[in-house]
């Protein structure tokens, strides 16, 4: 759902998307309806605003399709580009798509080009791999030193 403010300020406007692909525009509170849209892709995820004016839209699905819809647009709805997952989050900031996919981040131009691309995974395997690295350190300075009578076992829990 996605809520707009009108000239006055307040909020008077609803975008809603569901689970086969619309994306439903109602006044408030009044819950007219003003325009209903269809995009491909499932489940709409997430949307913004692609104008100003709100009269358009950006609308991501589950299949990771980006969609702009509205009564301006042609066709009422141009797909945009794919994205290769699920979008989370959504936002337009200077005709730049921003996207969150999990701990994935994208950025798109308006005409679909990819801009950049940021794993926020990495970070964890990196550290997961100094994490192996200590260990192995600890382990053979142990070893070396003969202190232990067998290698400890860093990672197994300790029953008692």
């Amino acid at each position: 759902m996605l809520v707009v403010k009108g000239p006055s300020n307040r909020i008077e406007t609803a975008i809603i998307g569901d689970a086969q692909g619309g994306v439903t525009f109602l006044t408030l509170p009044l819950l007219d309806l003003v325009d209903k849209f269809t995009v491909e892709g499932g489940v709409v995820r997430s949307m913004c605003s692609a104008s100003p004016s709100e009269t358009s839209f950006l609308v991501a699905t589950q299949a990771g399709q980006v969609w702009m819809v509205g009564p301006n647009v042609p066709s009422r709805g141009v797909k945009l580009f794919t994205y290769d997952g699920p979008v989370s989050s959504l936002r337009l900031h200077n005709n730049i798509i921003h996207i969150q996919s999990g701990w994935h981040r994208a950025t798109y131009s308006m005409d679909g080009a990819q801009t950049m691309n940021i794993d926020g995974t990495q970070p964890f395997a990196e550290k997961a791999q100094q994490r192996v690295n200590r260990r192995a350190k600890i382990l053979e300075s142990q070893q070396r030193s003969g202190d232990a009578p067998q290698p400890l076992m860093l990672d197994l829990p300790v029953v008692a």
